[in-house]
């Protein structure tokens, strides 16, 4: 589908001159905003990011656990933790390479929509974007076009 040409002074000078602008092709997906599966993949990142052991002092290998326990089984009303969603690794590294060329700014921009979400405790959306410009440093445009360019980066490496 083709997007108008913008009329604004550029535009219109560039006509006087004698040069015709070509309409830019935007696909469906862009007008209508990223597939739902964009936000999997950098949740499924951000699971990747929290995965491992749990900091802290760890039992010596000698030492007897002081009680066993075995694991809730699944479907038990008694479970205090949901299950857990499993990490696509494989998908993960290429998100994360993504995040890795980011300059600083923008990845604490990611940090703080997926990652770091914690930190700004039960907030609203805007309200917590609001937020982390103000400890970012950043505008919240520049807050929305770096989260959105970031989105962007990661529909096209799976496109």
């Amino acid at each position: 589908m083709m997007t108008p040409i913008a009329n604004d002074a550029r535009s219109q000078e560039g006509m006087r001159a004698g040069k015709v602008r070509k309409p830019i092709r935007t696909s469906s997906a862009t007008q209508a905003g990223l597939p739902r599966w964009v936000e999997d993949e950098i949740h499924n990142w951000a699971r990747s990011q929290w995965e491992g052991d749990w900091p802290g002092p760890r039992r010596m290998l000698h030492e007897a656990p002081h009680a066993c326990e075995f694991p809730p089984l699944p479907g038990h009303d008694d479970d205090d933790e949901p299950l857990r969603i499993p990490v696509n690794h494989e998908r993960a590294r290429r998100v994360h390479a993504l995040y890795e060329a980011l300059p600083l700014v923008e990845r604490r921009v990611v940090q703080a929509e997926y990652t770091r979400r914690a930190d700004y405790a039960d907030l609203s959306a805007s309200a917590r974007q609001d937020q982390a410009c103000r400890v970012i440093g950043i505008a919240l445009p520049y807050y929305k076009v770096a989260l959105g360019s970031f989105k962007q980066q990661v529909w096209r490496i799976f496109k």
